[in-house]
């Protein structure tokens, strides 16, 4: 496994496919906590869902970025496709992980050198906590999502930017679409429940673990769901 991903990480920062996203991000924070106080729950809320957008794009133009000859070798070395898959994705995870700590950080770091006047209330350590898992639910939501369009899933290139775009449209505006044509709601659960882990904070002072508690969980069984559909998609699907 540690070879695997040394190697896809190599493919990844060569192509300088992660240097969009990640200054995309970056100029959003530098945007987003341009003036101050703000509610600690919604500015993280925003960011986190801002995430999920560019984590869905990292996981698509990840999966852009297999070569198919170059794939089939190294699956005949490696001889084991589920361990391949699987740490094809758990990069993805990876990267996750460092884009929570900047959505996280920059808001940290600039409260410190403001003396901690960015936010509306003093920063508690259960916001920090909350805030980094709720980053990193979201940059899994979206990595899952993106990278679900595959070449080799859907081939038509063009169809599949144009249903990514349209799934991670639903996933944060099925809601108010169900207020509107209620009919909706009975297909709203194809789609990423972006809308429903937001919807739990709003107009929260503090992060309320129990209102979390069901769209934290369907969150979770969504991308696992996405994660292990994708490898099987993917092991059935020939070159």
């Amino acid at each position: 496994m540690k070879n695997l991903l040394v190697y896809h990480f190599k493919t990844h920062l060569k192509s300088y496919k992660l240097l969009l996203p990640f200054l995309i991000y970056l100029i959003y924070l530098f945007a987003a906590y341009g003036i101050m106080p703000f509610s600690i729950v919604s500015s993280f809320s925003e960011s986190a869902g801002v995430l999920f957008f560019i984590m869905a794009y990292v996981g698509f133009s990840y999966a852009e970025l297999e070569n198919p000859v170059t794939e089939q070798l190294v699956l005949l070395r490696v001889n084991n496709d589920t361990l391949y898959y699987l740490s094809r994705l758990t990069v993805l995870l990876i990267i996750g992980v460092v884009m929570s700590l900047l959505g996280l950080l920059y808001p940290l770091i600039l409260n410190s050198v403001n003396n901690d006047h960015l936010f509306t209330r003093s920063l508690q350590f259960d916001d920090v906590a909350i805030g980094f898992f709720l980053h990193y639910l979201m940059a899994f939501l979206g990595a899952m999502t993106g990278s679900f369009f595959h070449p080799r899933i859907i081939k038509n290139r063009k169809m599949a930017v144009l249903l990514l775009f349209f799934v991670a449209v639903m996933g944060i505006s099925k809601g108010a679409l169900a207020d509107y044509f209620p009919p909706t709601r009975f297909v709203a659960w194809v789609f990423p429940p972006i809308f429903d882990i937001l919807a739990s904070f709003t107009g929260q002072e503090f992060f309320v673990i129990p209102a979390m508690a069901l769209p934290v969980t369907l969150a979770i069984v969504y991308g696992l769901v996405l994660m292990i559909g994708q490898i099987k998609l993917l092991k059935r699907a020939k070159f």
